[in-house]
């Protein structure tokens, strides 16, 4: 890697990509420990695209040096050269998550933008979307660290790493926050902490030898009770509420007037119009976008410059735990050296209960990932329609496989593009 990182953000006109910024002007470590930076912003939609990139700039403090902030809206162009990949697209865009959400209510299931039926139907829009991204990152950006942030990102990047046959490193903000909360609630190291963590994206568990160390993290969690964690033995993180209450998921949803991607559309269109009539920086709206300052700069300074503390990333099973395929993607406390060289830690004992979560939702990423692998269309996703069935009939909050059968048919005959 050279003096200056070239860091190319795919999706970079998402309206929350000012806080990428924020989180480079707050470099961990301070400004000796920034590198110098050029980042790239890719959207296809010009107009928005030079929107986001004005705010961008607004945001980066006049005294700060060695930051550039271009756009590209050609996905070719800005993977020229790049050193680090970020992907953060919405396929679909609110609209898309909006569905998600919601399809899922009328089968008596909640919906959720990762989990269950809704998590379902974004990883088939989303996975063959993104097969020419992929081709592309083989021929220009051959050598660069690529980072997945597009949901759900256990499957697209287990997808990803089967069509490049490429490291491809899922990252989310949620293992941060939940080990951070529990090193809080306990007086513990968090790097500690990071050591008894095991998981998929959104579904993970803090094990514990000690029962009242399990309950006084409890803070720590949303939806989760001490019941859960007696009958677990392990603290579920916030999303494994869903498996463990899907009634409770169903009857808040219900009780709510807008979804949370229906609240997130009415902010990305004040913010969207605070950029482009130019609203002073200070005054801008924010998503509350945690992932760019508890995952992603953190991550980047670690493979400019190693790390003294384990990372919790996701990367492929390859052996590391029995409870997943190999090629799912898991997520446990990693090593991050310089020049981005990851060295994957010792993973925790896990409870038997939590084991038996992990394994069924294990299995359904890794058997919607197959049954997409290769899929660039929509008429090719239908041809696997047989083996969408079989996938999300293995999804936890599934109770018939007749129940998958028509939920893949609403999906496929009404997901957005």
């Amino acid at each position: 890697m050279s003096d200056r990182v070239r860091l190319a953000v795919i999706g970079g006109s998402g309206t929350s990509t000012p806080e990428l910024i924020d989180a480079i002007a707050d470099w961990p470590g301070g400004d000796a420990r920034r590198p110098a930076l050029d980042v790239v912003l890719q959207g296809r939609s010009e107009s928005k695209l030079d929107a986001v990139a004005a705010a961008c700039r607004q945001r980066l403090p006049a005294a700060l040096r060695g930051v550039t902030i271009s756009t590209e809206p050609s996905l070719e162009r800005a993977l020229e050269g790049a050193d680090v990949v970020l992907v953060q697209v919405r396929i679909g865009g609110l609209d898309a998550r909006i569905f998600d959400e919601t399809f899922p209510r009328a089968f008596g299931i909640p919906g959720e933008e990762t989990m269950g039926p809704g998590g379902f139907a974004n990883a088939v829009r989303t996975v063959p979307a993104l097969a020419p991204l992929w081709d592309l990152l083989a021929t220009t950006a051959p050598d660069a660290f690529i980072i997945n942030l597009t949901n759900p990102a256990g499957i697209v990047s287990q997808a990803a790493t089967a069509h490049t046959q490429r490291r491809i490193v899922s990252l989310c903000d949620g293992p941060v926050t939940f080990v951070d909360g529990i090193a809080a609630a306990t007086a513990r190291v968090a790097d500690d902490v990071r050591q008894g963590y095991a998981g998929l994206n959104h579904v993970g568990f803090w094990n514990d030898e000690d029962p009242t160390a399990l309950l006084e993290a409890l803070p720590a969690t949303k939806g989760i009770d001490a019941d859960d964690v007696k009958q677990v033995g392990a603290l579920p993180s916030p999303y494994v509420r869903f498996y463990l209450h899907p009634d409770r998921e169903l009857a808040a949803q219900s009780a709510t007037q807008e979804s949370r991607a229906q609240t997130l559309k009415r902010l990305e269109a004040e913010m969207l119009s605070q950029y482009r009539r130019g609203t002073e920086a200070s005054q801008h709206k924010r998503r509350g976008a945690l992932w760019y300052r508890v995952s992603i700069v953190p991550l980047v300074d670690a493979i400019v410059h190693g790390s003294t503390h384990s990372i919790v990333l996701g990367l492929p099973n390859a052996g590391a735990v029995a409870w997943a395929p190999d090629d799912a993607i898991i997520e446990i406390a990693t090593a991050v050296e310089r020049g981005g060289q990851l060295r994957r830690l010792a993973p925790p004992a896990v409870s038997l209960a939590a084991t038996d979560w992990l394994q069924r939702h294990a299995s359904f990423e890794a058997m919607t990932a197959r049954a997409l692998a290769g899929t660039r269309s929509r008429q090719d996703v239908r041809e696997r329609r047989d083996g969408l069935i079989s996938a999300l009939a293995a999804n936890p909050m599934l109770p018939t496989a007749d129940l998958a059968e028509r939920l893949v048919d609403e999906i496929l005959g009404r997901s957005p593009t």
